[in-house]
């Protein structure tokens, strides 16, 4: 029977393929804490490997060039590091007969010794690459700068006056005149300015809040945009309607009706430690949780989303884009996170009226209901939890829902980006001195 022997060539193609089942898992799981857990164990088995494999060639080449030679026969080789005729190792860690590791068992204590010292450089090189060095990691997040205020510019008619010739009849004139008109009637005609289309932003500076050029903030600066960044968590429908043709086409709406404000030009995403790496002065105001199957972050990761709520002030707009598992999930966790409970958020919230006025929320499908839920700390609202795939209506086909809908998607897309920027930057404000 033919035995399978590893070869050197075969090491090498197992080690590529555990890679490359590395990289579609990280992948299918988002990049996030636990392909990148994985991936780390599946380097430490294949690295041990390696070595196991480098240090027995070694030895095995080591005890056949000392070992004496019988004329009759094959050099004799050491069993179990023992040394044929008594003679002992030198310093080298890859002979089983060096002098520390005694003279009974050499191979068992070789490779106890292997293992401890891989293992201990191994967490040596984990601990570095997950090192975080002081602030020069951390990630600022500007707001734009200007001003203006949210008020809505709504449908307005402007008044044009058109007065009729005025005729002097001479009485004695061969000219008749039947039911001549008043000399003073005006015909008064509307025109409506607006197309009833309203237009966010009425201040100086646009929309906003504060003094300056642009719409913006009083805390922001120069080169701050508006800015759409999502999660990447292990729901492997974390990034559906990402992108081009998806959220970044509520960012080309945001820009279009509000040219004074600066918009990034696309969506992000994040995983976990990119979020713990913003800046604590300086956060990510909105981050957008969209799933279809579940939400599950680790007890580190919820420590991460606590922070960001509590500590840096930041805001999270959940999208249920699947069923019941998303929903359950994420309701779990934000009330864990927080420590409040979920709810309501009325019609006539703040939220649900600046920039734009809704009427009702809009629902491309009720995987959650048709309810939204708010978990509120300190009188903000930390978490927006939409229930009904909002981000759906933001692409190219609007998910087959009718044209008004995807519109009232993108208004409502719009206030809540518009309420993170605008707590952010009271937040901001109240921490300067």
């Amino acid at each position: 029977m033919h035995r399978f022997r590893l070869t050197p060539l075969r090491a090498a193609l197992v080690t590529v393929l555990f890679v490359a089942l590395w990289f579609g898992l990280s992948a299918g799981l988002g990049g996030g804490a636990m392909a990148d857990h994985f991936g780390w164990v599946l380097v430490y088995l294949i690295g041990l490997g390696w070595v196991v494999y480098g240090v027995e060639r070694a030895a095995r080449r080591i005890e056949i060039r000392r070992a004496p030679t019988d004329i009759w026969g094959p050099p004799l080789v050491a069993v179990g590091g023992e040394v044929p005729g008594g003679r002992r190792g030198g310093w080298n860690p890859l002979d089983p007969a060096a002098w520390y590791y005694g003279r009974h068992g050499q191979r068992l204590r070789q490779s106890l010794a292997l293992l401890a010292t891989y293992s201990l450089l191994f967490v040596l090189v984990y601990t570095f690459a997950h090192l975080k060095f002081g602030s020069n990691d951390e990630s600022e997040v500007d707001l734009p700068a200007g001003g203006g205020h949210d008020s809505i510019k709504a449908s307005s008619v402007k008044v044009q006056k058109v007065v009729k010739k005025k005729y002097v009849i001479n009485p004695y004139s061969s000219i008749v005149f039947a039911a001549p008109p008043p000399l003073d009637q005006i015909d008064v005609k509307l025109t409506e300015e607006t197309a009833n289309r309203y237009q966010a932003g009425q201040g100086a500076g646009g929309l906003g809040e504060g003094e300056g050029e642009g719409g913006g903030f009083g805390s922001g600066t120069g080169k701050g945009k508006y800015q759409f960044v999502r999660l990447r968590h292990s729901d492997r429908m974390w990034d559906k309607n990402f992108g081009v043709g998806g959220d970044r086409n509520l960012l080309a709406e945001f820009a279009s009706r509000e040219p004074k404000a600066k918009v990034a030009d696309g969506s992000e995403s994040i995983d976990y430690t990119g979020l713990a790496n913003t800046s604590a002065k300086k956060p990510i105001p909105l981050v957008y949780v969209g799933g279809a199957h579940t939400f599950a972050p680790s007890a580190a990761e919820k420590k991460i989303l606590q922070q960001y709520l509590i500590e840096k002030h930041g805001m999270i707009l959940g999208d249920n884009l699947g069923g019941q598992g998303f929903h359950g999930n994420f309701i779990a966790v934000m009330t864990e996170v927080t420590g409040v409970s979920p709810v309501p958020i009325p019609r006539d919230d703040y939220i649900h009226q600046r920039p734009y006025p809704l009427p009702q929320l809009p629902i491309v499908v009720a995987h959650g209901g048709t309810t939204p839920l708010g978990w509120k700390i300190d009188g903000r609202w930390a978490v927006y939890y939409h229930p009904g795939a909002l981000s759906d209506a933001w692409r190219d086909d609007r998910a087959g829902i009718k044209k008004e809908i995807a519109e009232l998607c993108y208004q409502l897309g719009i206030n809540i980006l518009y309420y993170a920027n605008r707590e952010q930057d009271k937040w901001r404000l109240s921490q300067k001195p």
